[in-house]
């Protein structure tokens, strides 16, 4: 089903938000337009897919053609006038940046230098979570869940990046986090100048947005330009293998001023794209993971008895173990099918008139795709709202998360999907072993998890992860 949608901008927000919380209402209730209306000045002309063939069309054949992306206050205020990349239209810059993240950061040959971070960290938050239940007693013992997984994914990401890491006493990373849960939130947030042009709606500022995302954009601000600036002090001293990103960027970006951005903010945008984009959907989708596994214990028995049979409880799962467990790599698709990192992908906009579903897109229409309701459509997933991982072993087996099965995209498709896919799977896939190996969980009080999701633009959890823990191997296999 595509919907063609000419609206007011109120009414756009207002449309999206509903098609993502109400799914179950709005597919019962979708109509489909027989023809495109035409434009009107000040009101803005949009398309939601949710139909997989359309998804297919839009990011093979017109995938150049939908590759921008809509000017927004979020992108000026947040995202360094557009020089953090995934604001940035298409064009020279953002494949210059782009490429460089991918061959610097996540390029397989990268991936594997940082691979000791990622083992590192995991080992580290496990021997912290173990320490922490043997001091509260033998018994299980209650744990924020959401909160070590944020830990872990910052810390990994984190120290690829900047070459730090923060412990969950130290002030700087709380204060980090919750700039972040905010830069999170007012990302998304409706911005009445942004959809109707006019000036004055900008100068005013109604709402308060722009005032909210300027004061945390100088917030956040301080706080990459001093990471920078230890960098550039420590420069000379710092040897080829022990460079981060940081370092890298400093090294390879010479020019002062480039497609219109400083030297300097390209560097300041481009970590900050990297590190939120990065750490936070991992750890919600690792709340999301643990938290369906409490709702459906015998996946996780299952899982835990995959891990046994084919790893034993004499070692640590290792990441080259991974391709082993067919059973764990199911459990993370279909989390990720129910819970998308972007259940309504970030928005494109139209660069050229193209076609769609026999329909004529203007120049300037912005798409929208609907993930939340692709992944959940029956015609496509039997029993569509239920839990079973089972469904990637049968039927769905071919499946990847590379955007070709334009039936599930839960990191997006086309040019424009998300760079960072084997990044987030290989810390996914090593946390979640490690976890379901060392340790049994349960719920306080044997009460269901609530599943309430959370109005942003990666689908949080609404409410913390607190969970019942206790080791389940030996003593020596925690001291690492």
């Amino acid at each position: 089903m595509v919907q063609f949608l000419q609206i007011v901008a109120i009414f756009l927000i207002f449309i999206s938000l509903y098609m993502l919380w109400k799914t179950k209402f709005q597919a019962k209730n979708s109509t489909k337009l027989k023809n495109l209306p035409p434009e009107i000045p000040g009101i803005h002309r949009a398309i939601i897919v949710s139909n997989w063939e359309i998804v297919k069309e839009c990011f093979t054949t017109n995938d150049k053609e939908l590759a921008g992306r809509p000017a927004s206050s979020a992108g000026i205020y947040l995202g360094y006038n557009n020089a953090a990349f995934g604001f940035a239209d298409y064009g020279p810059y953002w494949r210059s940046i782009r490429k460089l993240v991918l061959l610097e950061v996540l390029s397989s040959k990268r991936l594997e230098q940082f691979k000791h971070v990622r083992v590192t960290e995991v080992e580290t938050n496990i021997k912290e979570l173990y320490s922490s239940i043997m001091k509260s007693g033998n018994g299980p013992t209650r744990v924020n869940m959401s909160e070590w997984f944020e830990q872990l994914t910052l810390n990994v990401i984190m120290k690829m990046i900047t070459g730090k890491r923060y412990k969950t006493e130290d002030e700087a990373g709380r204060h980090f986090t919750r700039t972040t849960k905010e830069y999170m939130y007012e990302s998304v947030q409706f911005v009445l100048s942004d959809v109707i042009p006019l000036p004055f709606l900008k100068w005013f500022d109604f709402q308060g947005r722009i005032k909210s995302m300027k004061r945390l954009s100088q917030e956040m601000d301080k706080i990459v330009e001093s990471w920078v600036d230890e960098h550039l002090m420590k420069r000379d001293l710092a040897k080829d293998d022990d460079q981060d990103f940081i370092d890298v960027m400093l090294s390879k970006i010479d020019e002062q001023v480039m497609y219109g951005h400083t030297r300097e903010t390209i560097i300041k945008a481009t970590i900050l794209n990297i590190i939120l984009a990065g750490s936070d959907t991992t750890s919600i989708h690792l709340t999301w993971l643990l938290s369906l596994l409490l709702n459906n214990k015998h996946a996780m028995f299952q899982a835990q008895e995959e891990i046994d049979m084919k790893i034993g409880k004499e070692r640590w799962v290792e990441e080259c173990d991974i391709k082993n467990l067919v059973y764990l790599q199911a459990i993370v698709k279909e989390a990720l099918r129910l819970y998308p990192p972007g259940p309504l992908a970030i928005p494109h906009t139209a660069m050229e008139d193209c076609i769609v579903a026999s329909y004529r897109v203007p120049k300037g229409t912005r798409l929208m795709v609907n993930v939340w309701k692709l992944h959940r459509d029956p015609q496509i997933w039997s029993d569509s709202e239920k839990f079973m991982p089972e469904r990637f072993l049968r039927r769905h087996v071919e499946f990847d998360f590379s955007g070709q099965n334009f039936e599930f995209i839960p990191f997006g498709s086309g040019r424009r999907s998300c760079p960072g896919i084997t990044f987030a799977m290989q810390v996914t896939h090593l946390t979640l072993a490690r976890l379901l190996q060392g340790f049994n969980f349960s719920t306080l009080g044997d009460i269901p998890i609530d599943m309430t999701e959370c109005n942003s633009i990666t689908l949080p959890k609404a409410n913390p992860l607190e969970v019942l823990v206790m080791p389940r191997l030996a003593h020596v296999l925690y001291q690492f």
